[in-house]
């Protein structure tokens, strides 16, 4: 496969950002040893997945915390990682327009220059936490433009997460979410409705092209109840929707595995279980 880590310059950002983005050329054979799922077909464009971080990460967390590239090379998908900073993939009221961004420049740039599909059929977004927010926030405005999309313990309700003192003990310092509160919601400090899941899901039925919605979520997490909250609100969507629940908290042990099903889910279409173990 081929893994690149760089910049280039974004002209929604107006600045240069960072991107990883994994490529997996060879994975059809790999020194006389075939590496590729079973039932997965290999094609001249694979399927691409967009694989964003969370709060307090960045682009590589991905890439060095699970096995992405492995799993990129078994299912023969593109994996592009982006990097937002701490935006909650929002059009900041004082700072940049990280959900343009995400959802219109950089699939252009992947086209372009890495000559991959981003059609519909072939377009996945994921991502744990804040990413799962902007995985979802992405899907629901959106739903025409994705094939799946993957929630994992997300921290969807973001007045709650950024307006509640309580929301991120022991998790974040809050001094500093606050001041990522004022970027993004500038002086009103109110969410507006783009970015307000709860509005997003009213709205949903509205719109065409429902994607596949996959949520993960450790049953010890400190967001276990909020996921627990939006696993009630796809229920009542009647959106194509697939709930996932393991033991373990806020860690790297569920989004490695979470991402396995949903590349397992979205390209061999294997429906994933409601309830795993983390032992192998």
């Amino acid at each position: 496969m081929g893994y690149y880590s760089g910049t280039f310059f974004s002209r929604v950002l107006d600045m240069d950002t960072q991107l990883g983005v994994i490529l997996p050329q060879d994975s059809r054979k790999h020194n006389g040893v075939e590496l590729i799922k079973e039932g997965v077909e290999p094609s001249a464009k694979p399927k691409t997945l967009i694989l964003l971080h969370g709060l307090g990460d960045n682009y590589l967390a991905w890439q060095a915390r699970t096995s992405i590239l492995r799993y990129a090379e078994e299912y023969d998908v593109a994996v592009l990682m982006p990097e937002v900073a701490r935006s909650f993939y929002t059009d900041m009221a004082s700072g940049r327009k990280y959900f343009t961004y995400i959802t219109e420049e950089l699939p252009k740039y992947a086209a372009s220059v890495f000559n991959l599909s981003v059609s519909p059929e072939d377009l996945m977004i994921a991502g744990l936490s804040m990413g799962g927010y902007g995985a979802l926030k992405c899907g629901l405005t959106y739903p025409e433009r994705y094939l799946g999309v993957g929630v994992f313990s997300s921290a969807w309700d973001i007045k709650k997460i950024l307006m509640d003192e309580n929301a991120l003990t022991n998790a974040f310092d809050h001094d500093e979410v606050r001041k990522d509160r004022d970027a993004i919601m500038g002086r009103e400090q109110e969410v507006p409705e783009e970015s307000d899941i709860n509005k997003l899901f009213e709205k949903i039925t509205e719109k065409k092209g429902h994607p596949k919605f996959y949520q993960v979520c450790g049953t010890e997490d400190f967001l276990y109840s909020q996921n627990q909250e939006l696993k009630e609100k796809f229920v009542q969507s009647g959106l194509d929707f697939v709930y996932s629940e393991m033991p373990g908290c806020h860690e790297w042990a569920v989004w490695d595995r979470a991402i396995q099903y949903l590349l397992d889910y979205f390209i061999r279409g294997n429906k994933p279980a409601d309830k795993y173990t983390l032992c192998c």
